[in-house]
């Protein structure tokens, strides 16, 4: 009985195994599913060369541009003092800064008048004198004619044996006696005008002591040459002063200069775009420091923004280099500091203040800027345009912030890489989303953008 029953169990599972593979024999075996490659999210800039206004920034102390060390180029007590004239305070030119005693200098010009009056005196005593002389000498000559015709005379009676030899002799003296007094005055009269050139000299020298008196009185007031500041004061009043003594120091507020420091790197790159083509030859060079005006300058103090900003100008390359930082020097100069000073907003631009300056020089075209890590390792990692990754030769002619521009450019619309990518496989997929951000800070970076942050405006 048990046995029939335990097979009564192989049917429903034999039919079970009929209905399976029915099943399973119909459909096709399953396929394996190939991986696809994925594409990398890039963000990227195009090329566009564009104009660029090449830009350093350098940094120095303000100093004024004319200073004065003020000498007193006479001796004296000092007599007066200008209110003005203290450390601090403003002078306007030609006004009076102290006045040294001058009871000397005006007793030395009466002494000198005196000696001229005297000199007149005896030039004319010696023009009367030589009228004098003419008339006794025309007098002497017509004597002496007489005297020589009556020893004519006397020579023939002499002759006839009418007189004695004596009286001859005696006529002879007296014509030599008269030639004698003809020869004297002649020599007066010669000598006249060695004495009148000798009077007239006795004048001149007496002339320039009153021009020298009155000189030195002159410069007993001592006046500003300038507008200026004064810097230091070094006399007081009732003080005497001894000629070639300091009284004080002024500081010249037409202008004031700035030696701005730029380092060699960025000097040189700057210098290239500035001056393009003139740096290679000594005469190109030299061409290049005398055209300093096509440069401009902005000139920034402290913090507080635009409002303390200057225009200014180059001037001139400074004479030495920067021994600490090696930095090279450029002159620059802001006129009038003083006339912009806005209280609580724009200081006035004084002595010893340190100074950001910034160079700008003309647009150069056709310059293709980038950001600074744009460039890894002298490569650049650009979108080929399958969209995959090439990496690309560049090399930096110039950088200014975070932006450099490519000594040699890219074919325009050249895909640049911006982003980071890790890692980087030339030649791997990706997928370029253009960074627009990038883009317009870029065209800011130009600087020939009217919100150009700030920068030279062309």
């Amino acid at each position: 009985m048990s046995f029939p029953r335990k097979l009564l169990i192989l049917p429903p599972v034999l039919a079970g195994a009929a209905v399976l593979y029915l099943a399973i024999s119909g459909k096709e075996a399953p396929k394996r599913a190939e991986i696809g490659e994925t594409a990398t999210v890039v963000r990227v800039v195009s090329a566009t060369p564009r104009s660029f206004v090449p830009r350093v920034t350098g940094y120095g102390t303000v100093a004024p541009s004319r200073t004065l060390d003020a000498i007193a180029q006479v001796s004296g007590r000092v007599t007066h003092i200008n209110p003005s004239f203290k450390r601090g305070d403003f002078i306007a030119e030609g006004d009076i800064l102290l006045t040294l005693s001058q009871e000397d200098y005006e007793l030395e010009i009466a002494e000198a008048e005196t000696d001229i009056a005297s000199a007149d005196v005896d030039l004319e005593e010696l023009a009367l004198t030589l009228e004098t002389q003419k008339k006794s000498l025309e007098i002497a000559k017509a004597s002496l004619d007489l005297e020589e015709r009556e020893l004519k005379r006397l020579r023939t009676l002499l002759e006839r044996k009418v007189i004695s030899d004596q009286q001859v002799e005696n006529q002879e003296s007296v014509v030599l006696q008269q030639k004698s007094t003809v020869q004297d005055l002649e020599n007066d009269i010669a000598l006249n005008p060695v004495k009148r050139k000798a009077l007239e000299q006795a004048k001149a020298k007496n002339q320039v002591r009153l021009d020298t008196a009155k000189l030195n009185l002159a410069r007993t007031t001592i006046r500003a040459p300038f507008d200026a500041r004064v810097s230091k004061v070094n006399v007081e009043i009732d003080q005497f002063v001894a000629a070639g003594t300091s009284i004080g120091g002024l500081d010249g507020v037409d202008a004031a200069d700035i030696d701005v420091q730029i380092s060699p790197a960025s000097m040189a790159g700057f210098a290239n775009l500035a001056f393009p083509g003139l740096l290679d030859t000594e005469e190109g060079v030299f061409r290049a420091r005398r055209s300093l005006d096509r440069l401009s300058a902005t000139v920034r103090v402290g913090s507080v923004g635009d409002a303390a900003t200057w225009d200014a100008r180059v001037k001139r390359v400074s004479d030495t280099v920067d021994p600490d930082t090696r930095s090279v020097g450029l002159i620059v100069t802001v006129d009038k500091p003083y006339d912009t000073i806005r209280p609580g907003l724009k200081p006035p631009l004084v002595k010893g203040m340190f100074a950001e300056v910034e160079l700008s020089a003309p647009p150069v075209p056709d310059q293709v800027l980038l950001p600074r890590n744009a460039v890894l390792g002298g490569q650049l990692m650009t979108v080929s345009a399958d969209n995959r990754l090439v990496l690309t030769p560049a090399e930096i002619a110039y950088q200014v912030d975070d932006v450099v521009v490519l000594k040699s450019g890219l074919a325009t619309g050249t895909k640049v890489v911006v982003s980071d990518v890790s890692p980087v496989i030339e030649g791997m997929l990706l997928m370029p989303v253009e960074d627009e951000a990038v883009t317009e800070s870029l065209i800011r970076a130009a600087g020939t953008t009217p919100d150009a942050a700030g920068k030279a405006k062309q």
